[in-house]
């Protein structure tokens, strides 16, 4: 075994178990919640809410990681985060398979991935977000097609955007995805 092939394996393993942790911790948030009388929709938006910043981290740096193709397969098969992750949370095969793709150098040029902090700030998240799909969409016409353009963020004078912008925005790139994809596979 080579030393490439090493690497590559730990890490993925420490992204593997990264992941398990998050999904991990979101479970017993959202048994907690529940126990303490919260209904179970508010419960697990509540519980991705509280690992929304190590949720966005990790797949900042995991969409860094992979190659296109990858990609391309993890935007059809999960095109609803829900409004704080907790889908995501809730679709770990999905995810999972994304970080079997993964390698230690990054493949296309794109966005650095974020820290846990930078990734938990709205506006941070959105200005990574529109710079990442702007770098995918780039890499060809199959990332073009499941990756459309999202609007552009509103400038300086409107600072105190409210925290449903980058939610609403990621909503508005997941229904042109899933339109892109319904008219594709109608050919």
């Amino acid at each position: 075994m080579n030393a490439g092939t090493i690497e590559g394996s730990n890490y993925r393993y420490y992204r593997r178990m990264a992941w398990q942790v998050l999904r991990s911790r979101y479970a017993a948030e959202v048994a907690a919640e529940m126990d303490a009388g919260v209904p179970a929709d508010e419960a697990r938006q509540r519980s991705a809410r509280a690992v929304r910043g190590e949720l966005r981290a990790l797949m900042s740096e995991l969409l860094m990681h992979a190659p296109v193709p990858a990609v391309i397969e993890f935007m059809t098969a999960a095109r609803e985060w829900g409004p704080n992750g907790e889908r995501l949370l809730e679709q770990g095969d999905v995810v999972g398979t994304l970080i079997e793709s993964i390698e230690p150098s990054v493949p296309w040029p794109g966005p650095a991935p974020l820290g846990r902090e930078a990734a938990e700030d709205d506006a941070k998240w959105l200005t990574w977000v529109q710079t990442w799909l702007a770098a995918f969409r780039s890499t060809g016409p199959a990332a073009a097609a499941v990756a459309p353009p999202m609007a552009a963020p509103p400038g300086p004078q409107d600072s105190k955007r409210r925290a449903w912008v980058p939610w609403t925005l990621s909503a508005a790139a997941v229904v042109g995805t899933t339109v892109v994809v319904a008219l594709t596979s109608r050919e």
